[in-house]
């Protein structure tokens, strides 16, 4: 370092002899107009006592540098981002920028002779894609040492929203089965609070089981739940860098600026610890390509994200399995029958189920919407029975239905409706009935007949869509009532009535203008 200002400020002197000027020598040397302002009537003998001056000028960073020499012995190749992600780790936020970290590790690796080991990887660039559009996802490993020493293998799921570079990610100490990739999909998730129209994968064994003339055959776990949250999927081969290249470096940079050299404890405290980085560096640094922070970006971002199934995430994605109706209507699970709604057998029907703290759910595949909740028998071969089964239920919707007739004024238009409600919505039948019940009993029969002709108009055949009709069509005739009460308040203003037949004279202007001369 020494040696290059010297030749920097000799060069800079001798250009000076030859009669350059001040903004020649800069443009010539590419160096700053200022630094050469700084040197330009600086003499040889003050140059080398404000070299010497610098050796001895103390550093922000000097009461951290034994540590950060141990850091550098113990891990040579460790980068100067992860130093000051220790720092801030051990110390709180450190008021100095990465420029100056960069710096003073560069010094301290001179002074001790302690060279950096470099790897070098090439990657390409492609055009970046627009909010919420896509996330990667992929793996890692890294060898660690626990806290007596012991090598220990932690795997970690990766997930980058591409647009904003928002980073997630979760570790185990096991390698990741299926299940626990839809787990970590979960946390993912919650984490961005949403998901994105389109997922990039790498062609893993946890997804894919074959590939047949170019279609991904998924493993059957996969496909359901790719089918239950209704995410596009985009496989890409073990290395392409034009479709994953983000995810790549978010999984280096997770490798060897977190967990890289970090002492492991357990499973847990190192998925806190991550969380924390993540929250202090790897979201809040800004980005190398994009000039941007990511959480920053990501503010914005996350109004762009898809909403989640509420069934999904309020479920535990490691029991999310499917299972075929039977024709009984029932559906068999850890060797008991468990009863659904009559009439949701179909040939080759299958629906999802979940394991939630002894509640299982059972979930329709193409809708997402939970069919039927059940407490978990612990025994065997028993079958669990609806709460309320439909055989039971028959006198009652039948009570129900007239009930609801009645109350859209028996017509012909009812009984359609209705009929159309109970095809599209078999088994939901009694919400709907009792939804349409409770709003007709709170509204005007004229506002009844309106709002069922605007329902089977549009094909509108649900009780929420016949309640929210009432409410438009009842503000629309407010409003139309408001407008005709002020045309007749305008209306009513006093005027000279016709019979008088009165009619205003019309003087000719010149007796004006006699009365004005006098």
């Amino acid at each position: 370092m020494g040696l290059k200002v010297w030749k920097m400020f000799n060069e800079i002197k001798n250009m000076k002899e030859l009669g350059l000027k001040k903004s020649q020598i800069s443009r010539y040397l590419d160096l700053d107009y200022g630094t050469v302002s700084k040197y330009w009537n600086m003499s040889a003998e003050e140059f080398g006592k404000m070299m010497e001056g610098r050796k001895h000028k103390k550093k922000k960073l000097d009461k951290y540098e034994s540590e950060i020499v141990g850091w550098l012995r113990d891990f040579p190749d460790m980068s100067s981002s992860q130093i000051l992600d220790w720092l801030k780790e051990r110390y709180g936020n450190i008021q100095c920028t990465d420029r100056s970290v960069r710096n003073y590790v560069k010094y301290i690796r001179e002074k001790y002779y302690i060279p950096k080991i470099k790897y070098t990887r090439q990657y390409e660039a492609v055009p970046e894609l627009p909010m919420g559009y896509q996330a990667q996802v992929d793996f890692g490993e890294i060898w660690l040492k626990d806290i007596e020493g012991k090598r220990v293998k932690v795997y970690a799921f990766a997930m980058v929203l591409t647009h904003s570079r928002m980073k997630y990610a979760y570790w185990q100490d096991k390698p990741f089965t299926t299940s626990d990739f839809i787990k970590a999909h979960t946390k993912a998730f919650e984490y961005f609070r949403g998901k994105t129209q389109e997922i990039v994968y790498d062609q893993d064994r946890l997804l894919a089981v074959d590939e047949n003339y170019g279609d991904i055959i998924f493993t059957e776990e996969f496909q359901n739940f790719k089918d239950l949250m209704k995410i596009r999927v985009r496989m890409c081969r073990g290395y392409d860098p034009e479709s994953k290249g983000k995810i790549e470096a978010v999984v280096k940079y997770l490798k060897y600026n977190f967990a890289n050299h970090r002492t492991f404890t357990n499973i847990d405290d190192f998925n806190r610890s991550c969380l924390l980085w993540l929250e202090r560096t790897g979201n809040a640094n800004v980005h190398g390509t994009t000039k941007k922070i990511p959480k920053e970006v990501y503010t914005t971002e996350k109004e762009y994200l898809l909403p989640v199934t509420e069934t999904f995430v309020n479920s535990s994605p490691n029991t999310i399995l499917t299972y075929t109706v039977r024709k009984d209507n029932t559906v068999s699970y850890k060797q008991n029958r468990y009863q659904v709604p009559k009439s949701t057998y179909e040939p080759g029907k299958k629906v999802g189920i979940t394991n939630l703290d002894g509640v299982i759910k059972i979930v329709d595949n193409d809708s997402g919407e939970i069919i039927v909740e059940h407490k978990e028998c612990i025994l065997k071969g028993r079958l669990i029975k609806l709460d309320h089964p439909e055989r039971d239920k028959t006198s009652k919707i039948d009570k129900l239905y007239n009930d609801t007739l009645n109350e859209l004024n028996n017509s012909d238009k009812a009984r359609y409706f209705l009929y159309s409600i109970s095809t599209e919505k078999p088994r939901y039948i009694r919400d709907q009935y009792s939804l349409i019940c409770k709003v007709c009993k709170a509204t005007e029969d004229e506002l009844i007949e309106k709002s069922l002709e605007y329902c089977i108009e549009r094909e509108l055949f649900s009780a929420v869509s016949f309640k929210d009709t009432i409410e438009f069509l009842s503000e629309k005739y407010k409003l139309q009532e408001s407008q005709k009460s002020e045309n007749r308040s305008t209306e009513n203003i006093p005027s000279i009535p016709q019979k008088y037949n009165i009619k205003t004279q019309v003087r000719d202007t010149s007796e004006y203008v006699k009365a004005l001369e006098g």
